[in-house]
């Protein structure tokens, strides 16, 4: 699932600079860096840095995702932009959405090769994403452009992914060719990028008008460009490009549907680029430090929150649309969720808001897309079609790849992925803060006390956690553990064995102040039960106990039905789960029907019986081709 762009100031106490542009010293020194006094912030993530993915589900998916896009050849590539610039271009043509340069992933590959190097200093892909940075270099043309053909679709879109993996390139890759290119680069947007900018209204599938389309995602990159260098051009071409009249909407907290002053209005806007379009507004709050900006992010979260399925995602048909027709989709579309792209968005919001404003809360958003958004997609096929869309279609569903290779999802799913490293803990002035629970290690400078801290756990499988911390020498620091929204009680936290009254503050934190010794151990509980959760828009506007249709979660996951002999509406009692389903011996999260009445005909021989066709499971476990039915609803026809 961007990385939150680090202060100018930051910048300037943990790099050097070289050439006009700030390269980061060795990793010892990046993991020292802290957050500065002052600034604004509240929690600052680890940009990648002194994070560790120990053995579990997201270092599995990370060490496949990272082997396969290293594998891509280079020439394969770099072939249109060669032979584009006429150069000798050997490899073959990739096919799909790159060879027919649409929305061209380039960037996103190199933005996600620089951030991997960043989070593992794995040299491989420094080394591919320096190769690669140069020999586009060589391809661009006198004026600076720099696209793969001259038949680019979406330029202003593809432009921002372009500046984004040079910007990436420099600060994560160290990659020193990074920087006169971008100037290059950018020069020609000045001079030639269409600055229509079209409100982007959404076509019947929720599509946006694609010649002059997500122009308003482009700040974020540019702004992090100032804020690497200090070059006001780039702050200064960023602030043209600001979303005004929809981040104003999502500031005052009003009706985005409604019409507007100018008599306009918008039906639908296309999901995932309005949310990815939020993390320009957070990079101009970054620059600014304007409090409308920062409402924009707030009032878009409370707003999102009305869209979200269960699992987190949102956007069916690629639309955010009035919460009204919402529970419809789930019996019309079977694109409910643009899962790598929305993954990657809804990270970097609410990556910003933690930061901006130090509330956990914000945290189980991610934790749903972990699990049950990019966490559940399928492997990306060998010709580049990734998992695209996750439906939750009422009547039944399988996960498939995507039909064409290398979309735009394709250049978003190594971000995205890549993102776990940033995701999982953040720190402030002598404080640490857990916001994932997950096996993982983290090494945290504490004033001038070098701090580890690591994670043991099977969670979510499990329900138990175990923390160490080894610390060069006696430690005073707050500890940090965020307090998820479904745990089913208290939480309890023992340290050295022994309990703590573990209540939560009003930004969703347990956090344990103490002189941390090297050899001291928190164990965490989390307390979890079966629930049924409707989709916003159902919840809001029902009063019954259990409002329909609705999916089945333990803590943060959510659980499908497999039902070879049809769809199990009137099969599963959502209103008493805890007694409706029995846990699979020796099957993580899975379940069996416990009995049988007023869902399947009552016999004297099967009357109260296991209904054996139904296994329930979490979404993540489902495979290619899979039938499951994630949404019940007893009103549906069986």
């Amino acid at each position: 699932m961007l990385t939150s762009p680090l202060t100018r100031r930051e910048f300037l106490g943990s790099a050097a600079v070289a050439g006009g542009w700030l390269v980061f010293g060795p990793r010892s020194a990046r993991c020292a860096a802290h957050t500065v006094e002052g600034d604004g912030m509240k929690l600052e993530p680890f940009d990648y840095r002194g994070v560790t993915l120990d053995a579990g589900p997201l270092r599995r998916q990370f060490d496949q995702v990272r082997e396969f896009y290293r594998r891509i050849p280079n020439d394969d590539l770099l072939k249109g932009f060669r032979a584009r610039a006429g150069r000798p271009a050997p490899g073959v043509e990739l096919g799909g959405w790159y060879s027919r340069d649409n929305g061209n992933i380039f960037g996103q590959v190199v933005s996600a090769l620089s951030r991997m190097y960043a989070a593992t200093e794995d040299e491989a892909c420094r080394d591919k994403a320096a190769a690669l940075v140069e020999e586009w270099g060589r391809c661009l043309g006198s004026d600076g452009y720099g696209f793969y053909s001259h038949k680019t679709t979406g330029k202003v879109y593809t432009f921002d992914k372009l500046v984004a993996g040079l910007v990436d390139a420099s600060v994560y890759g160290h990659i020193e060719a990074a920087a006169p290119l971008l100037r290059r680069f950018v020069d020609w947007g000045e001079k030639n990028l269409d600055r229509g900018r079209l409100y982007a209204n959404a076509d019947g599938e929720g599509s946006p008008n694609v010649a002059g389309s997500e122009w308003y995602t482009l700040p974020e990159n540019l702004y992090r460009a100032f804020l690497a260098t200090g070059d006001a051009r780039y702050r200064d071409f960023a602030e043209l490009w600001e979303y005004t009249q929809f981040w104003d909407l999502l500031a005052r907290k009003a009706d985005i549907f409604a019409p507007r002053a100018d008599g306009q209005r918008t039906e639908q806007y296309h999901a995932y680029s309005h949310v990815n379009s939020l993390s320009s507004a957070a990079a101009a709050y970054l620059v600014k430090r304007d409090q409308r900006y920062l409402d924009t992010l707030v009032g878009a979260y409370e707003f999102l929150q009305t869209q979200m399925f269960a699992t987190g995602g949102y956007g069916p048909r690629e639309s955010l649309m009035p919460v009204d027709r919402i529970p419809a989709e789930l019996r019309e579309a079977g694109n409910h969720f643009e899962t790598q792209c929305g993954s990657w968005a809804g990270f970097k919001l609410a990556k910003y808001l933690i930061r901006f404003t130090g509330d956990a809360r914000y945290g189980d958003w991610i934790e749903r897309l972990i699990y049950n958004g990019i966490g559940a997609s399928l492997p990306i096929t060998d010709d580049g079609r990734v998992f695209y869309y996750s439906s939750y279609k009422i009547d039944g569903a399988c996960k498939t790849p995507y039909g064409d290779g290398w979309s735009c999802c394709s250049g978003t799913h190594p971000l995205a992925v890549a993102d776990f490293h940033d995701l999982i803990y953040f720190h402030g002035d002598n404080e640490l803060a857990v916001n994932l629970y997950t096996s993982s290690t983290v090494d945290w400078m504490c004033g001038k006390t070098p701090v580890t801290l690591r994670q043991f756990t099977h969670f979510p499988d499990e329900d138990t956690l175990l923390i160490a911390v080894v610390a060069a020498r006696p430690a005073e620091f707050t500890l940090r553990l965020r307090v998820p929204g479904w745990l089913a009680g208290p939480m309890p936290v023992e340290v050295n064995g022994t309990p703590l009254a573990g209540t939560p503050d009003a930004k969703h934190w347990v956090s344990i102040r103490r002189i941390w010794q090297s050899s001291d151990t928190l164990r965490v509980k989390f307390p979890q039960r079966l629930t049924s959760c409707p989709i916003a828009a159902v919840a809001a506007e029902l009063n019954s106990a259990v409002p329909h249709p609705a999916a089945i979660m333990r803590g943060p996951v959510v659980l499908a039905v497999r039902s070879p002999e049809g769809p199990p509406h009137r099969r599963i009692d959502l209103a008493h789960l805890d007694d409706e389903l029995v846990p699979s011996p020796g099957e993580a999260l899975t379940y069996h029907v416990k009995h049988a009445a007023h869902r399947v005909p009552a016999t004297e021989e099967g009357a109260g019986s296991a209904d054996p066709t139904l296994l329930v499971r979490p979404f993540y476990t489902y495979r290619e081709g899979e039938q499951y039915f994630m949404y019940l609803d007893p009103a549906a026809g069986e």
